[in-house]
């Protein structure tokens, strides 16, 4: 029921269907995310679809959290509670667990890696190997899928001599490794063959390295907030927790690192957006059940990463989506209290003009027609389906990763049938205007938004 209104969804279904018309990752149509998140969108094709991909992924990772709950725990009543928050913050709209971002598919690998590899006396080569890939698949997502990789690797390290042999550690460890890098080394030799394994390093690795240093860099009312200060402090929990691992439990020291490197991965930029916190939920989850019924000897030892968590939420003033409203809207609308033009500007004003946009584009091109959107809004290229014809498909893409010479050219080379410039863009395109005068013929506004045609159209 929901309409094209989510920036990050609509970016994922644009360069999806990049792919379904035969566009190559990261060298024809761009944005900085590893491959899988663009090839199952490609695989849905519309937002019901991605949207069904991820109730299909949600309800695995559901069920494969109950698993791990009841592997790692007697009772169910720990098992119970850690399901019953795991549920709920993964499917609310409170960290957005209603959006098809990386952060929610990534869940079912790790906890299914997890589950393989929890109790180490039952560690075996097959699970090992297994579960490294499934890290792989969580990588493949999104980068920050590989410190849950870490958190079992420090976990080993951690236990070695006293749950498992350090020989044995080391041996699994290169098991587990090459079970995560192989699914890695196909997407490189994929892109490699076809003359595009620079674009894609740049992009996943690169360009990712810097997006994050940029904004984990940034200071907050004066307080070093860095990206080295949560270092700092990231390798204090981990030196502190091993000087006093004796005192934990082996399964609430195996959450404790599951926490601290899923919060660190959560706050890599320093950036609070609520869905980074969806890497976080599962041992969140646990910690909960264990507080609220583990054992007399370990139920008040998950406190202190959960005082370090608050802490970390509210010093990095996380945001959230709010429950009621969403639902009561929503009701609304199926009552007939609200027409469908309103509910779709319940959430977001630019709705009806991001619509009516897509309608003309649809009704005046063929689907090969190439547009260009001076904006911020991928929505437009999603419902259309209509593609830019230059690799980024909004303004921030180009001013944070492109140049205006390039983008000029591109549109130069293969002049898109219509251009639409959006009524809140304030970044400047040196030479845009000239090249828009010479070549395109103002026709209409739509809700403020320009509509140019190309004058031999």
């Amino acid at each position: 029921f929901e309409p094209y209104w989510y920036g990050d969804e609509a970016i994922y279904l644009t360069l999806g269907e990049g792919i379904r018309q035969g566009l190559l990752l990261y060298r024809d149509i761009f944005d900085h995310k590893p491959p899988l998140i663009y090839l199952l969108a490609a695989l849905s094709g519309s937002l019901f679809w991605f949207k069904f991909a991820l109730l299909v992924s949600t309800c695995t990772s559901i069920v494969l959290f109950w698993r791990l709950a009841n592997k790692l725990f007697d009772g169910l009543n720990i098992t119970l509670v850690a399901s019953i928050v795991f549920t709920l913050l993964t499917t609310l709209p409170t960290l957005e667990g209603n959006i098809a971002n990386s952060e929610l598919f990534m869940l079912a690998p790790t906890i299914g890696a997890f589950f393989l590899l929890s109790d180490p006396k039952n560690v075996t080569v097959t699970r090992t190997f297994l579960a490294g890939l499934l890290f792989s698949v969580s990588f493949l997502y999104k980068i920050p899928g590989v410190f849950d990789f870490l958190a079992i690797v420090a976990f080993w390290v951690y236990v070695a001599k006293t749950r498992i042999s350090f020989k044995r550690v080391l041996s699994y460890l290169g098991i587990l490794a090459l079970g995560l890098f192989i699914p890695i080394f196909i997407s490189v030799v994929f892109f490699w063959l076809r003359g595009a394994a620079g674009p894609y390093l740049q992009a996943a690795g690169i360009i990712n390295i810097n997006y994050i240093s940029r904004w984990g860099s940034q200071a907050s009312e004066g307080v070093g907030t860095g990206f080295l200060f949560r270092t700092i402090v990231f390798g204090g929990i981990l030196g502190v927790l091993y000087l006093l691992k004796k005192y934990f439990s082996f399964k609430v020291l195996f959450l404790g690192l599951w926490l601290t490197f899923a919060l660190f991965a959560a706050l890599l930029s320093g950036r609070p957006y609520p869905h980074y916190l969806i890497q976080v939920v599962p041992p969140f989850s646990l910690m909960l059940g264990v507080l609220a019924f583990g054992k007399l000897k370990e139920r008040f030892l998950p406190i202190p990463f959960l005082l370090i968590l608050a802490g970390a939420v509210l010093f990095y003033n996380f945001s959230h989506y709010q429950v009621y409203p969403y639902y009561s809207n929503f009701l609304a609308f199926v009552l007939g209290q609200k027409t469908k033009e309103q509910y779709f500007q319940s959430f977001d004003r630019r709705i009806p003009r991001i619509y009516a946009l897509s309608e003309m584009l649809i009704s005046r091109t063929a689907q090969a027609d190439r547009i260009f959107i001076w904006g911020t809004a991928p929505e437009v290229y999603a419902l259309s389906r209509r593609l830019p014809p230059v690799q980024y498909v909004t303004s921030f893409h180009i001013g944070d990763f492109g140049t205006g010479e390039e983008i000029l050219k591109g549109l130069s080379h293969n002049k898109p049938k219509y251009i639409v410039i959006m009524p809140e863009e304030t970044r400047i395109l040196p030479g845009f205007q000239a090249f828009l005068a010479e070549n395109y013929l103002y026709v209409e506004n739509i809700d403020g938004a320009q509509v140019w045609k190309l004058r031999w159209f």
